[in-house]
């Protein structure tokens, strides 16, 4: 009887978890995963991620107010075109400590801190990675932006001045109208809505 009550207080043993990255192509496009097949051979590309854990996606988006942070379906992103998987390793974590990660990730990603470089989807899913303990994600999903961080740097050195999203844009808009007569660099994408987390 005495060895009884103590086998049932002893604490249950953790179970680990698998943890995935899901990597999509930005946006819905095929000239995004054409280009994407071509720089998957140089090693990068222009992707979307978001973490799986306990069977719900969470990643990062731009929102003007509250949290960037939104969970989705796993595999299943809104507005961007699913690649792969990539298996991070597991977690011990339960899913209570997983929830008060997120709710300090929450705080910590506000929507309006979004910046297509360098605080991004990808950036916030190397953290919640790191913080579930299963290390880094892949460096082939951020290169590109990475580049591009280190490039709008590099520019802000040389001219003195940053160079603006919207700069970069409306620059990358006016080359690619050149190319392509039927792209408008004033057409306007609807905006994709996600769940609130």
């Amino acid at each position: 009887m005495g060895s009884e009550a103590s086998t049932l207080a002893a604490p249950q043993p953790l179970v680990p978890t698998p943890v995935l990255l899901h990597v999509y192509d930005l946006g819905e496009n095929f000239e995004v995963q054409a280009l994407n097949a071509v720089l998957g051979a140089l090693g990068t590309g222009a992707f979307h991620c978001g973490v799986e854990v306990y069977g719900h996606e969470f990643s990062f988006n731009y929102k003007s107010e509250g949290s960037g942070v939104f969970k989705c379906p796993p595999r299943s992103c809104p507005g961007h075109t699913y690649r792969t998987s990539v298996e991070m390793g597991f977690t011990t974590l339960t899913p209570s400590q997983v929830d008060r990660i997120l709710n300090v990730l929450k705080h910590e990603w506000p929507g309006t801190s979004y910046h297509i470089l360098e605080n991004n989807c990808c950036a916030f899913s190397d953290a919640f990675c790191r913080a579930l303990g299963v290390g880094p994600i892949p460096m082939w999903t951020r290169n590109l932006a990475g580049a591009g961080a280190a490039a709008a740097s590099a520019y802000k050195v040389v001219v003195g001045v940053p160079l603006t999203l919207g700069a970069a844009m409306y620059a990358v808009g006016e080359q690619l109208s050149q190319w392509d007569p039927t792209c408008s660099t004033r057409q306007k994408r609807e905006p994709t809505q996600f769940s609130a987390y």
